[in-house]
Parts: structure tokens; C-alpha cells; sequence
């Protein structure tokens, strides 16, 4: 059977192969908890390469957000709690403005008195 992931054989009845099962499982204990140059330390210390990780992280699995997209969207209510606000950014928002910006040519944000992306 190959990898859902990177597609490499993963053996006869997994579902993953070893490594982005490794890169999955430090996601799910570390994810949100941890802050992103704390996670790239982990990766770096289990012998992972960005590409691996990247891999795994921008995986698209159907419809559903990305692993990238749940872990960005955890840490950003890590960080909106901390703050005091509420956080309720969810996988779904994060993805659609991920879309969003690749749209616009990868322009997110404008200033007062500018012109959204996009617009004439």
C-alpha cells in the first residue's frame, strides 16, 4: 500500500510509511502547544528534512483542511488566549484565507486609503 502522504510504499496494511507517520505524531503531541520555531526544532532533532515535513504538512486529504492549516490554526488560538481574546480560528478559516491570498497573488492585507489586492 502506498503512503496517503508522500506516496511511498508504506508496507501491506499502513496507511502511512514511518516517516510522516513520525512527522504526523509530533504534530498531534506538539502541535499547538509548542511555537512554530519550537516545532521546527523537534523536526530538526528527529532527523526530519523540510522537505518531508512539508510534504505532510501541505497534504490535501479531500476537502478537509491541511495538517498545516490545523496546526496554524491551533497555534493562533494558543496565541489569541494568551492575549485575552477568545480564540476561535478554525481549520476552515485558516484554509479559506490560505485560498485567498493565492488568489490575490499572495497578498493578504492592505493599509487604510489602499486598494484591496485584486481590485482596479
Amino acid at each position: 500500500m502506498r503512503c496517503l502522504y508522500c506516496r511511498q510504499r508504506a508496507g501491506l496494511l499502513r496507511r502511512t510509511c514511518p516517516v510522516c507517520a513520525r512527522i504526523i505524531g509530533i504534530v498531534e503531541q506538539s502541535g499547538g502547544a509548542v511555537g512554530l520555531v519550537g516545532l521546527v526544532d523537534i523536526f530538526a532533532a528527529a532527523g526530519l528534512t523540510q522537505d518531508q515535513v512539508d510534504r505532510v504538512l501541505d497534504a490535501q486529504m479531500g476537502e478537509e483542511p491541511t495538517l498545516r492549516d490545523r496546526l496554524t490554526s491551533d497555534m493562533t488560538n494558543v496565541l489569541m488566549r494568551g492575549l485575552g481574546m477568545p480564540g476561535r480560528q478554525s481549520p476552515e478559516d485558516v484554509r479559506r484565507v490560505r485560498r485567498t491570498m493565492r488568489a490575490n497573488g499572495g497578498e493578504g492585507t492592505w493599509r487604510v486609503g489602499e486598494k484591496p489586492p485584486g481590485t482596479p
